[in-house]
């Protein structure tokens, strides 16, 4: 199993394969995330996907990396 941050790297040079590991390693948070008032939402998790692979492109890796 590939560390976080190398599928970050990989996902942000375009990598789709490592965009979908990252999604399936979350998806139970996302799936978690998406239940409210005791109803799964598919509109909400498909929504939460979309924001968790946004956030992904966006993530500043050499933020939290040591120089």
């Amino acid at each position: 199993m590939r560390e976080v941050l190398d599928l970050l790297k990989m996902s942000q040079s375009a990598d789709k394969h490592a965009e979908i590991e990252l999604i399936n390693r979350y998806e139970g948070l996302i799936n978690k995330l998406s239940w409210h008032n005791g109803v799964f939402s598919e509109d909400c998790k498909q929504q939460l996907t979309i924001e968790f692979i946004m956030a992904v492109s966006r993530f500043d890796i050499k933020r939290y990396i040591d120089k």
